[in-house]
């Protein structure tokens, strides 16, 4: 299949196809009279990243994901080691958004009237 045909399937941009094979997400395809011609293989490779991009994976942990681990490692054995410290920084996340949710809803309370009251304030609170 042609580059727009692999693009329209996957609901990508082209750009981002030739972008994915130039990180080494996406296998070179084989060329015909100059043309990328992909296999169907290409469009589940493309379903993948997708996939790890919408869970929060960036390219670097995807790359490592498709070729960090011996050729050897199971598809699950990956995602489980990946999953696992994916899960570990988003619970950090969670901790942090919510300490901040708890910031807000308390400076939402803030009676000052001049920034520079709220500010000495604020600085009152964190030198503790």
């Amino acid at each position: 299949m042609t580059i727009g045909e692999l693009a329209t399937l996957s609901n990508l941009k082209p750009s981002a196809i030739r972008f994915y094979e130039k990180t080494g997400l996406l296998p070179a395809p084989t060329r015909r009279n100059g043309r990328r011609v992909y296999s169907p293989e290409a469009a589940d490779r493309l379903t993948l990243i997708g996939f790890a991009k919408e869970t929060g994976f960036s390219l670097p942990e995807i790359k490592l994901l498709l070729h960090g681990f011996p050729s050897s490692t199971t598809a699950g054995d990956r995602w489980r080691k990946l999953a696992k410290s994916k899960i570990q920084q988003l619970k950090a996340d969670i901790a942090k958004a919510r300490a901040m949710e708890q910031m807000l809803c308390k400076i939402m309370k803030c009676r000052c009237t001049t920034i520079d009251q709220c500010a000495r304030g604020l600085s009152a609170c964190f030198k503790k």
